[in-house]
């Protein structure tokens, strides 16, 4: 008897790299955009504002798909954790530091997370830290070191080293929620759960910031709403949905391609908008990072590709 082998999967390339390349765009200019409306307000009263507007976002998302649920008792602990850790601290600290960073500068901090999740899954999670990957770590390191040296960074100013320490915290803060995500078997649909982390993390930040922060300090003209509307709305709403939607589409290497594709998008906004002018170091260590994200991203789909053989060769009868 011919055993039929498992069909290579297809995925559907032009939506999923339109939805891509929206989210990159999105997330990339929203660094910028970010930076003017914090000129008009406290850091966590903005970050608590735009996340109310991207959980409304979502859950207007969620509704007209007809996949709004309330989330499995199972999924609980997985929504506190990416609530807290992956939305609210995680954007907060970065939010905190762009005031003292420019804004591109911050966005290449930002997305070196690519780069801590393999130590991170290797330590915690037993994968296999191959020589790809360690390579690719190694130049997300580099080009780290790079961004972060004395000469290029200004080590003199403690604000700066505050903001740059601010976003590296808020990457490995992000990262250890990532690894509690990879070890949870998932209840309910992950579209739409995502209201429901955003809500976790709205209801846990604004106590704290109407707290340390005065609401009095809010300047409600154009140049805030306008920022927040867009931080709101597009980066934590309608960036976060097609995302999602691109991770079902695409192979997880297309995925780093996007994580390397929003601080190019954040370095180049930020010269438009804010006329910043990215320094040699930032653009050698932005390469850099961006070489080990994809180099750890194809390190990744080979992983798979072996994982998805041996799973088929095993299946099938001998």
């Amino acid at each position: 008897m011919r055993v039929s082998r498992p069909a290579t999967p297809q995925y559907a390339w032009g939506l999923g790299y339109l939805l891509l390349a929206a989210t990159a765009l999105g997330w990339g200019l929203n660094f910028p955009i970010l930076k003017l409306g914090l000129e008009n307000s406290p850091p966590l009263l903005f970050t608590s504002l735009r996340m109310a507007l991207g959980t409304v976002t979502m859950f207007l998302i969620a509704a007209a798909m007809g996949i709004l649920r309330w989330p499995a008792r199972g999924d609980w602990p997985v929504l506190f954790s990416v609530g807290v850790l992956q939305n609210m601290a995680f954007i907060s600290l970065v939010t905190l530091g762009l005031q003292f960073l420019p804004a591109g500068r911050a966005a290449i901090l930002a997305y070196t997370t690519p780069i801590w999740v393999v130590p991170a899954a290797a330590l915690f999670l037993g994968e296999r830290f191959t020589r790809p990957r360690a390579i690719g770590v190694g130049l997300g390191m580099t080009g780290l070191l790079v961004v972060l040296n004395p000469l290029s960074l200004g080590w003199d100013n403690p604000d700066v080293l505050l903001g740059a320490g601010l976003i590296m915290l808020g990457t490995l803060v992000w990262t250890a929620g990532l690894i509690h995500v990879r070890r949870h078997h998932w209840h309910g649909e992950v579209l739409a759960l995502i209201p429901w982390q955003l809500l976790m993390s709205v209801l846990i930040l604004t106590p704290i910031a109407l707290l340390v922060e005065d609401p009095g300090e809010i300047i409600w003209d154009t140049t805030f709403l306008w920022p927040l509307l867009f931080s709101g709305t597009v980066a934590s709403g309608l960036c976060v949905a097609a995302q999602v939607a691109a991770i079902r589409s695409l192979p997880a290497v297309s995925l780093s391609l996007s994580s390397a594709s929003v601080p190019a998008v954040g370095l180049l906004s930020a010269a438009w908008f804010l006329g910043e002018q990215p320094s040699q170091t930032d653009i050698v260590g932005f390469v850099l990072i961006a070489a080990g994200i994809l180099v750890v991203g194809l390190a990744d789909r080979r992983q798979a590709v072996r994982s998805r053989a041996a799973a088929a060769s095993e299946s099938s009868p001998s």
